[in-house]
């Protein structure tokens, strides 16, 4: 019988994989090993810490002013309130509280820095050797980054975990906060699942969304059907649902198939790991073939961003001016008869010192640049805002 392939043409995601939760062989990957912010699913290694912890749920954690002060998504907590570790954890994989796992990670690591070092020494002990977190909500931050296969990885290991198994097939909740004062007042919070696939995907058993404008919309979640459970890590898509919708029925519709196919295909793996380990590229930002395409002796310049309007791109160029960089407005005539025009950072002699820039760039304005080979006459193509 043919390996029926999947039709991969229009699939946006940066990165994504579809494995077999039993045997761990994979059936479908892209990119699997791109180092790429994760945006909320970084929640999944979050709970799985605190579930691990020893602590008993029904132990109350108190809200900090930092905690308070994170951006949303969140409960809107507030400094001095309780809550349980138990009805934290549901807010933090069913509303995607960032405040909730601001509570977790200083409650259960003593700081948000040594709370992400378990996160990561966690992650590593499951196999998931390619990522590093840095806090416990998956804001983007510097150092900050996980792949697909590893958070395909990681989901696979929490879900044997039967707490955080109930808690990610919930679909609505309610949880309480406790305001201490001269008299008790508790605070209920309804709760809703941001997985949509429990309402409308057959066998569909729980995962965790993200987005953040550098990560883009992120899934990692699973769905069985007869006996078979497949698993889908998706990173950077601009399709999320629809997306993940079609890997997972490729996968449950095939799956005797492929499973036959990718047993004796090589892509099958031990402890996590591929049995053909590749070659890493040196930023999250590229892939090996992108970075050996863009290899230059002349230096490298970003290209941050391409406007219609010549007031917006002078804004963007004197904000990057003043972060201390080098920047100039380039205007290039569109085949329209329009004009573009493009705010240029740069240049670097060398591309690690470009992709340092563009990776700080992308984290302080959600901006992400293109590199290319300065002086080059193969430069981007316009994509005017």
């Amino acid at each position: 019988m043919a390996w029926p392939a999947f039709p991969e043409e229009g699939l946006s995601a940066r990165a994504a994989i579809l494995m077999d939760a039993a045997t761990g062989e994979i059936l479908f990957q892209r990119e699997p090993d791109l180092l790429l912010p994760p945006a909320s699913t970084t929640k999944i290694i979050t709970a799985l810490v605190v579930l691990e912890s020893g602590r008993p749920l029904t132990e109350s954690l108190t809200v900090s002013k930092t905690a308070a002060r994170v951006p949303s998504s969140k409960l809107y907590l507030r400094p001095g309130q309780t809550m349980s570790i138990h009805d934290l954890l549901y807010a933090l994989l069913l509303s995607s509280a960032n405040d909730a796992g601001m509570v977790l990670a200083e409650g259960i690591g003593g700081s948000v820095e040594r709370f992400a070092e378990m996160m990561t020494r966690k992650a590593h002990d499951i196999g998931a050797t390619n990522s590093h977190f840095a806090n416990p909500h998956g804001l983007t931050a510097p150092d900050h980054y996980s792949t697909a296969r590893d958070m395909a990885l990681i989901f696979d290991y929490a879900l044997k975990n039967p707490t955080f198994r109930e808690i990610v097939q919930t679909k609505t909740s309610s949880v309480s906060s406790m305001a201490a004062g001269k008299t008790v007042r508790a605070r209920q919070i309804p709760i809703r699942n941001h997985n949509r696939m429990l309402w409308d995907f057959a066998g569909a058993i729980g995962g965790k969304t993200g987005y953040t404008l550098a990560a883009q919309r992120c899934f990692v979640g699973a769905a069985a059907r007869n006996g078979a459970t497949v698993i889908v890590s998706m990173l950077g898509s601009r399709d999320l649902w629809g997306e993940s919708r079609k890997l997972l029925e490729y996968g449950l519709q095939n799956y005797e198939i492929l499973k036959v196919a990718s047993a004796g295909s090589g892509l099958s793996h031990a402890n996590g790991q591929s049995a053909r380990q590749a070659e890493k590229p040196s930023s999250a930002l590229f892939s090996l073939d992108d970075e050996r395409k863009v290899q230059s002796s002349l230096g490298y310049v970003l290209q941050i961003a391409s406007f219609r309007e010549r007031d917006r791109a002078d804004s963007l160029q004197k904000v990057i001016v003043a972060s201390g960089r080098q920047a100039s407005v380039e205007p290039a005539p569109l085949p329209s008869g329009e004009t573009t025009y493009r705010v240029r950072v740069g240049p670097y002699a060398k591309l690690v010192e470009a992709q340092e820039a563009a990776r700080e760039i992308e984290n302080k304005s959600g901006f992400r640049a293109i590199i290319f080979p300065a002086g080059s006459a193969n430069q981007p193509g316009e994509n005017p805002s």
